[in-house]
């Protein structure tokens, strides 16, 4: 894991007041353990979609097709949020 996939997941974990290095995401499942709001969610998504188009080396070190490309970065995070965000409070995973 590098530098800013690790950024990443300590933002996430922010939202939840845990720390990454405190989550074990070989456990299966580790991501529905904590619960964030829509609003959370939405913060999140805003925040990874402009550190990924601002940062070249971070697309690079996280996605497939490190383009700068606003639309291909929504839909890889929003990928990302799909697999691997904490459910929403509601008990619910958007689909």
């Amino acid at each position: 894991m590098g530098k800013h996939f690790n950024k990443v997941m300590n933002k996430m974990c922010s939202y939840v007041g845990v720390k990454f290095k405190d989550i074990n995401p070989k456990k299966e499942n580790w991501f529905l353990e904590y619960s964030w709001t829509d609003e959370q969610e939405a913060d999140f998504v805003k925040w990874f979609v402009d550190y990924l188009y601002s940062s070249s080396e971070a697309r690079r070190e996280i996605m497939t097709y490190p383009i700068k490309d606003k639309k291909m970065i929504i839909r890889m995070v929003l990928m990302f949020i799909l697999n691997y965000g904490w459910r929403l409070e509601d008990g619910k995973k958007k689909d």
